[in-house]
């Protein structure tokens, strides 16, 4: 086949993959009635939501959720559905829309990628459907939480820019994502690996973007102490999940002082030495974690293997870890399968069927200790898996680590 209808041939698949993201991106967001004021979109972000919609931006500002930056990159699209008089959900699911578009566009690109490298139709389509048709998704919708689609297609994003030299577009979805939500802030290490040069240029555009975004909902809090707390997610409160590695630390059920609450027995109460350190150990441990992966000299392409460590790491030491949180590691995984090791998404397939298994197939039929080991057994391998790759450190002696060097530069889409 000539080069030109190579290209003619990559652009119609392309659009057919684009209209299978646009497809099942609309039939996610309307195939279903969300209880969008019960979930926790309704208990935590609906009325502050409602308030920027209506003009009342101090209101807005004041009230609004941790992930305030994800509303105000959401309003545009919700806007018209309040200016109509459209119910709740309506505008629930218009602000949900951009989420899954933005994660359908990833999967079209990395489609479009392994395409190129001579994937299979099969393979390639497979990678479009696990970015947007899966049970992951449906559980993300259906919790109220959107913004964890645009936040994982943007962490992704953000490395595949650097990777391919695009400085100041890397920055911006950087900010883009750290805006969004706080999590996004481990992308910065795999995100400035991936560049070629320009480093600091990145951070720092990245860091203007995300202050703009975030600067106002801090200076508008009644206090410094309570915006704080609100925006960068501290607190753990009496969350305390079995699917993370403190469970075993913990004592069984009973009343917990603190909330003046019986705890059912089988489950544990969070332990006090805990407290509110964890999602701030989470944050500390990333710095040596990417550090050594520098000090190591990281192939500019296994950047996207230090951010699924880095994503499925936070899982891992989260008490609140709840079925949406791997997502961020399965973009990741999937993102390097089809533009770095160049194969059909296997991995990202697999990790993606057993993420729904562990955290919502199996849990009536388990106890809340088997579901920890549920979760630990498959996660602490698969995070040692993920530290031999990226820091090539052989898991049994003689075996090889990672995948071969690239043989060309990854195309720019």
């Amino acid at each position: 086949m000539t080069a030109p209808a190579r290209t003619l041939r990559l652009r119609l698949e392309t659009r057919l993959w684009a209209a299978l993201a646009l497809a099942a991106s609309a039939a996610m967001t309307w195939g279903w009635a969300w209880n969008a004021r019960h979930n926790d979109y309704g208990n935590e972000a609906m009325a502050s939501f409602s308030a920027l919609l209506h003009g009342h931006v101090v209101t807005f500002l004041q009230s609004a959720p941790a992930y305030g930056g994800s509303l105000l990159l959401r309003a545009p699209f919700a806007l018209p559905a309040s200016l109509a008089g459209g119910s709740a959900l309506l505008v629930y699911r218009l602000a949900a829309l951009p989420c899954l578009l933005a994660i359908g566009g990833l999967g079209v690109w990395l489609a479009r990628d392994l395409r190129r490298a001579g994937g299979t139709m099969l393979a390639c389509s497979a990678a479009v459907a696990l970015c947007v048709v899966n049970p992951i998704t449906y559980q993300v919708l259906r919790l109220g939480h959107p913004e964890e689609l645009l936040g994982a297609a943007l962490c992704v994003a953000a490395v595949l820019l650097a990777q391919r030299g695009r400085i100041g577009w890397a920055a911006i979805v950087l900010g883009l994502a750290v805006a969004n939500k706080q999590w996004a802030i481990l992308a910065v290490g795999p995100v400035v690996l991936a560049a070629p040069a320009h480093r600091w240029r990145l951070l720092l555009g990245a860091g203007v973007v995300a202050s703009a975004l975030v600067g106002p909902i801090v200076l508008s809090s009644a206090t410094l102490a309570s915006g704080t707390a609100r925006v960068a997610v501290t607190s753990t409160g009496t969350i305390f999940n079995p699917w993370q590695v403190w469970w075993f630390f913990a004592a069984h059920g009973g009343l917990d002082p603190r909330i003046g609450l019986y705890i059912p027995p089988g489950f544990r109460l969070p332990p006090a030495w805990l407290g509110d350190r964890a999602h701030l150990f989470i944050v500390a441990l990333a710095v040596p974690v990417t550090v050594v992966a520098a000090l190591r000299r990281v192939r500019r392409q296994d950047a996207l293997l230090l951010l699924a460590l880095l994503m499925l790491l936070r899982c891992w030491l989260d008490p609140w870890d709840v079925v949406y949180y791997p997502l961020p590691f399965l973009a990741a995984l999937l993102a390097w399968e089809t533009t770095v090791a160049r194969r059909p998404p296997l991995r990202a397939a697999t990790a993606t069927a057993a993420t729904w298994m562990i955290f919502t197939h199996l849990p009536p039929y388990l106890s809340p200790d088997a579901q920890a080991l549920s979760f630990l057994i498959p996660s602490t391998l698969v995070l040692a898996a993920l530290a031999a790759a990226v820091y090539r450190v052989p898991l049994l002696p003689g075996a090889r680590t990672g995948v071969p060097r690239l043989e060309r530069t990854p195309v720019a889409p």
